[in-house]
């Protein structure tokens, strides 16, 4: 590794280039592309949740070849891989865990690169420049006197390399769509065994007699009443549901106005054009993720149709290697999709803290690992079942 690599601290995504961050995006990551981590910040929804940038950057002759975007936080609020509960004990102990240090998305709970490398880099060059991002969070984390550094969502690889560096793994669970390069969605049912595929027809049918319009729109033809459109259903799915809604009406503009491209969305309407429900998804590549959902009114499979069957369509139409539709999941797997296991990794500096959690989570693993297997063994996909 060059030693002229120099480190510096970001507060801010605004202050960085566009282009220069971008380069370093690999196309599975598209949630750290610029556009989205600077429009969560510009638009306050992430100084609304206490998510306050700490951005660690490496440069090679002013060039940026490297970059870990954390946060710091005084809660847990909108990270999916749940710590509560060791809030609670050091409470309990008298010791403070906020704030803390979190490399993550917010509000987004899909795997990706969470150390940015220039993609000119040998694989060694690349380990050794995430090993001095790795350690250079950790002593900004020393220095602020935080509790902890939570590295969530990242891919099994950067788990591992963070293990070697004293981060303790942990392992959660999602569901997630694999195209085995089908050729249509019928050809994808004939996957899963009998009692599914007969469900999942009924399903479509059934939305199908309703005589809805529903469309699957990219690109132009997204425009600033989608936003609208979209930020309404949003606030709807979290009043009934979550009570919390991270993102505002300017967010969802943004993201029409700069990342159109990168934009797929589902939506449903009355015969009559008036909007009624629909799915905000983003692609890049052979990656399909989905978002957020919402409908205003209640509509038997709609959700299924939005959320899961167009995105399967567009994902076999378009060639695409997956399908993401974020957190939770019992009716994705009912749906043939997979149970697949979700990384992240712990640096705790508090030893008795970190000697407690460690020993939690080697079992909280294991469990894991079991409750991976056995979903897939009743798999409504029937090479899982047979595997």
């Amino acid at each position: 590794m060059d030693v002229n690599i120099k480190i510096e601290i970001s507060h801010s995504f605004l202050d960085l280039n566009r282009e220069e961050w971008n380069r370093l995006v690999p196309s599975d990551s598209l949630f750290q592309e610029y556009e989205f981590l600077a429009g969560l910040e510009e638009t306050g929804c992430i100084a609304k949740s206490d998510w306050f940038p700490v951005i660690v950057l490496a440069k090679q002759a002013g060039i940026l070849v490297g970059a870990l975007p954390a946060y710091l936080r005084k809660d847990s609020y909108g990270e999916y891989i749940f710590d509560f509960q060791w809030a609670n004990a050091f409470h309990r102990a008298g010791i403070p865990y906020y704030p803390k240090l979190t490399v993550a998305v917010p509000f987004t709970p899909v795997t990706g690169s969470r150390f940015l490398l220039d993609p000119n880099f040998s694989q060694s060059e690349k380990q050794e420049l995430g090993e001095k991002l790795r350690s250079s969070l950790k002593e900004y984390g020393r220095k602020e006197n935080v509790s902890s550094i939570h590295i969530l969502f990242c891919k099994e690889e950067e788990q591992s390399l963070s293990e070697s560096s004293g981060f303790a793994p942990r392992l959660s669970h999602q569901y997630h769509w694999f195209n085995r390069g089908f050729q249509s969605f019928e050809e994808f049912l004939f996957t899963l065994v009998k009692e599914r595929r007969k469900s999942i027809r009924s399903e479509r049918k059934k939305i199908n007699e309703l005589g809805l319009q529903i469309q699957t729109l990219t690109g132009d033809s997204i425009h600033k009443g989608h936003a609208d459109f979209f930020y309404e259903f949003y606030q709807d799915t979290h009043s009934k549901k979550w009570g919390q809604a991270y993102l505002n009406r300017t967010f969802f503009h943004k993201m029409v106005e700069d990342f159109r491209h990168r934009l797929l969305l589902v939506l449903a309407s009355k015969p009559n054009g008036d909007p009624i429900g629909g799915s905000w998804n983003l692609y890049r590549d052979g990656f399909l993720f989905g978002r957020y959902w919402g409908a205003l009114e209640y509509i038997p499979n709609l959700h299924f149709e939005c959320c899961y069957y167009r995105l399967i369509d567009f994902a076999i139409e378009h060639k695409m290697e997956r399908v993401e539709a974020g957190a939770q999941g019992e009716h994705k797997f009912l749906r043939g999709y997979e149970t697949v296991p979700m990384y992240s990794a712990h640096h705790i500096y508090h030893e008795q803290g970190r000697s407690a959690i460690e020993s939690y989570l080697e079992k909280e693993i294991q469990m894991e690992r079991d409750n991976i297997a056995a979903y897939n063994s009743h798999s409504p996909i029937k090479s899982l079942r047979e595997g």
